[in-house]
């Protein structure tokens, strides 16, 4: 060897020598001995050795085809590389999916159903466009998760699940938020659900029928402000809408124009009071623009200008009789 430890001669040369060397030894009943390695080897090991270990020996020793194998990877590599520098791959899989979307739709897994169900106000459309599947796709390439992720963006959408059913079948099975109620806000009004989230703008004149709340902080506590209509449900259809007052109280609009001052605490108390004071004495068909209910036992009523002109003259009159008796 040299000085890299590196075989001077060839293979078959060496084999030979070894050979007629050990049978040599065997002749004269003498251990055989290789000191040109750094570990002994009997001569099975030594004639069964493999071109790959005397590779590691020094011996520049290739497979068959190498050099040919080494150049088609290459060439390969050199194309993948430039086709996805250009964009071509990227369209390729746009349209015809990724090379193990192809095989697998090729051996029977490509998606021929796709069953949806739960869904009332989001159309069939809208969640495949959301879901981002396409014909391209092959069911076991799906990534669950990321699909089910993709439709939870849906505002109208609270939950998701995804099931691959093999070979061909996908299942989609969803929960979706139920329109709660309009919260105005800005001037804008949207469709929030009953958790608060907004759904989406109200545009649908079927959302007419639902609680109308306003204000800063008023879609989380929209929940707080129907418990409150349902204390006086005899006033129920009279309420136009809540006004969510510095986060703290409401005030109520009712759809004759009076407003009702609620106070922070015992709010439904004090509707319900006042509903039954407006079945004893109908109240709130007076001549009246607003009621403060924030006193506890104590309900103020501001009147209109001209009910304020027209009491005021029924005491002056009064005055003047009594002057005169």
């Amino acid at each position: 060897m040299d000085r890299a430890r590196r075989f001077l001669k060839s293979l078959k040369t060496r084999l030979a020598i070894l050979r007629e060397y050990h049978a040599e030894a065997k002749r004269q009943s003498l251990e055989p001995i290789v000191p040109t390695l750094s570990v002994s080897l009997s001569q099975d090991t030594l004639l069964k050795t493999s071109r790959w270990e005397l590779l590691y020996s020094g011996e520049r020793i290739l497979p068959r085809f190498a050099g040919v194998t080494v150049s088609v990877l290459l060439i390969v590599g050199a194309a993948i590389g430039g086709i996805s520098i250009g964009g071509q791959y990227q369209i390729f899989t746009a349209y015809y999916g990724s090379p193990i979307d192809i095989g697998a739709r090729g051996i029977g897994f490509s998606i021929s159903e796709i069953s949806i169900n739960g869904n009332k106000e989001v159309t069939n459309a809208e969640i495949l466009a959301a879901s981002g599947i396409s014909a391209a796709n092959a069911l076991t390439s799906l990534n669950v998760a990321d699909i089910q992720a993709r439709l939870k963006r849906i505002p109208l959408i609270s939950e998701a699940s995804v099931r691959k059913l093999y070979p061909n079948k996908l299942v989609i099975t969803l929960v979706e938020r139920e329109p709660y109620a309009l919260w105005q806000k800005d001037g804008d009004v949207r469709v929030i659900s009953s958790d608060g989230t907004v759904i989406e703008g109200f545009n649908d004149p079927r959302f007419q029928r639902l609680p109308h709340i306003v204000g800063e902080g008023a879609n989380l506590r929209v929940k707080e402000y129907v418990e409150l209509l349902e204390a006086a449900p005899q006033l129920k259809d009279r309420i136009r809408a809540g006004t969510l007052i510095s986060e703290r109280r409401w005030n109520l609009k009712l759809a004759n124009g009076v407003d009702l001052k609620l106070p922070e605490e015992g709010a439904a108390l004090a509707l319900a009071k006042l509903a039954k004071l407006d079945a004893n004495s109908n109240v709130l068909d007076k001549d009246i623009l607003a009621i403060d209910l924030r006193v506890p036992g104590r309900a103020a009523f501001r009147v209109t200008e001209a009910s304020a002109q027209y009491r005021a003259e029924i005491n002056a009159k009064k005055i003047t009789r009594k002057g005169k008796a």
